[in-house]
């Protein structure tokens, strides 16, 4: 026991000497948390001031077009510009690329008749959408689909004014109905526990992620310090008074996962308490905390043994940091992490389905995001001990055949 706890010391003297590792293992991922958590809490928002900024050119003049203008004007979230009929549209396209309004609508000479015959079906369709073509195709998606809803709306208007004394002898309430036009879907979300469940936000959606993508960066002092031992003769010294090869994985997981440790309170305060002072929304832990230690606790060990096995795999630091670093990211984003796995086509959602991080970042969403227990993480968490089990085997072999 005495032996194991210096194994313990010496690891921790090792790692307080590797400073610039241990910076990097917390200030990376509180940078990322907090930018994210800022920046996207608007998205999360039902009650957001965000809007979406848009040109508007009304080529028809009618009173019909400046009417549609001012209804696509009075939509909560979007902020619209109007400009002169005159701009040409080469002067309209420099205007998107160098101004923050990424899309304008022109409203063509045949609105006023497309809105006024509604039997009529023009080859020219009675606005144009112009686009950013750096945005996302789901925020082009989602305005194309308001202005048409608005579009729709007004010809129904129009359809119930021409036909206003029909509409009253069989008692329909055209304002009513008009009104209710997307208004009739309302939405909930889906938890494991009803219990203390609230509504998700940005904090909630970054923390975990971030999290598990920042705990397998463990890689850089892990294979710093083996190397540094294995150069200077330590691990030999070591191996010289029977300290075997399991006490040196032991003492060394045992090491770095009180870092990792430190790494989930740390990133879990951040999202908890410095992101509300930043104007941001709070992290919510879930109702599991002990749910929480579980898959915090299996992430940490395979973590650390992905660490140790390209370590040991590894001809020397700049090889394991090098690999690490870019099989970290590649993981990250095959896992969901950097790319939500909905939107990946069916072959990359089934590869997700391989990356540890992946298992991680799930497992945190479980408790965190969906208000899970501890049976609804424990898939993941055999997952990541199981892999753990096996890299750290290969490690054992790998380190008494090279070292010892």
């Amino acid at each position: 026991m005495i032996r194991f706890y210096y194994i313990i010391k010496k690891e921790a003297l090792e790692i307080a000497r590797d400073y610039p590792s241990f910076l990097v293992l917390i200030v990376m991922p509180v940078v990322f948390i907090l930018v994210m958590s800022l920046s996207m809490q608007a998205l999360f928002q039902s009650h957001s001031r965000f809007k979406i900024r848009i040109y508007a050119i009304n080529s028809d003049g009618g009173p019909r077009s400046k009417n549609f203008i001012d209804r696509v004007r009075s939509i909560n979230n979007l902020s619209l510009k109007e400009l002169d009929a005159s701009t040409s549209p080469d002067e309209l396209a420099g205007l998107i690329i160098d101004s923050d309004y990424r899309f304008a609508i022109i409203l063509n000479k045949t609105f006023s008749r497309y809105v006024n015959d509604l039997n009529s079906s023009p080859a020219m369709k009675p606005v144009s959408m112009l686009c950013d073509p750096a945005m996302q195709a789901m925020a082009y998606q989602a305005l194309k689909n308001q202005i048409e809803m608005e579009l729709a709306r007004m010809r129904m208007d129009i359809f119930f004014a021409k036909n206003a004394e029909i509409t009253r002898n069989i008692g329909l309430n055209a304002k009513t109905l008009v009104d209710s036009i997307g208004e009739v879907v309302v939405t909930d979300y889906v938890y494991k526990n009803k219990t203390d469940s609230i509504t998700p936000n940005a904090t909630q959606q970054s923390v975990p992620a971030w999290l598990v993508f920042s705990m397998y960066f463990l890689v850089f002092p892990i294979s710093t310090i083996f190397h540094t031992e294995k150069a200077s003769g330590t691990i030999q010294r070591l191996r010289s008074i029977n300290v075997g090869g399991g006490s040196l994985i032991a003492g060394k997981i045992t090491a770095y996962y009180i870092i990792s440790m430190i790494q989930v309170a740390a990133m879990l305060c951040v999202g908890r308490y410095v992101v509300p002072l930043l104007g941001g929304d709070g992290i919510h832990l879930g109702s599991s905390h002990a749910g929480l230690f579980i898959i915090a606790t299996c992430v940490s060990v395979n973590a650390i043994s992905y660490g140790l096995f390209l370590s040991l795999l590894s001809k020397n630091v700049h090889v394991a940091s090098g690999a690490g670093a870019v099989l970290t990211i590649i993981l990250a984003a095959i896992g969901g992490i950097m790319v939500p796995k909905f939107v990946m086509p069916e072959m990359m959602q089934k590869l997700a389905g391989f990356s540890p991080l992946g298992w991680g970042m799930e497992g945190f969403l479980d408790i965190i995001l969906r208000n899970g227990s501890v049976a609804d993480v424990l898939p993941e968490c055999c997952l990541l001990t199981g892999t753990a089990g096996v890299m750290l085997a290969l490690t054992a072999m790998m380190l008494k055949r090279k070292v010892m």
